[in-house]
């Protein structure tokens, strides 16, 4: 058992290599096998517990794999973190509301970015209530789901004043 663990806890290694101590637990309880492992690393510590009523050596291996996957998540934060303070600036750039993209003029030049939006279930109603929520909201359009056909529509509020209905036909 003890060559199984430290050849686990050696693999360790790529992932944190300034690992400072590694304490095992394994433990027997009636019929359920427990081990937990606890690694110390500089500013990281990573506990990984496992249970298993057959084989210790599979309790084992369930905690080193949740150790290993705390480990990943680690190095990956740390990466990810050198990454933005060489170059990037630390201040994440704004994002548009896709009606305020809309409004404004293209220069042709640059491609229009695309704003993903909160998902929502379209509300049955007719095209008559769509019109009334369309000039409560700010928005430029309203998607709904059209209570006499029973399918998805799009109200647009057109230029001149008046609303653009849009019925797909799929």
């Amino acid at each position: 058992m003890r060559e199984h663990l430290t050849g686990r806890i050696e693999k360790f290694e790529k992932y944190a290599p300034r690992l400072v101590e590694a304490h095992v637990i394994l433990k027997k309880e009636k019929h359920l096998f427990q081990a937990e492992v606890t690694l110390l690393a500089k500013n990281f510590r990573a506990y990984g517990e496992g249970q298993e009523k057959e084989n210790i050596y599979t309790a084992m291996d369930l905690a080193c794999q949740r150790v290993q996957k705390q480990l990943k998540k680690f190095r990956e934060k740390v990466k990810n973190h050198h990454k933005k303070s060489h170059g990037e600036s630390a201040v994440p750039p704004k994002v548009k509301i896709a009606s305020d993209l809309m409004a404004e003029g293209s220069t042709g030049d640059e491609k229009p970015a695309i704003v993903k939006l909160p998902a929502h279930a379209p509300k049955p109603m007719s095209a008559e209530e769509a019109s009334l929520q369309l000039q409560i909201i700010k928005e430029r359009f309203l998607v709904f789901l059209n209570a006499e056909t029973n399918r998805v529509n799009v109200l647009v509020k057109r230029k001149d004043g008046n609303h653009g209905l849009v019925e797909p036909d799929f």
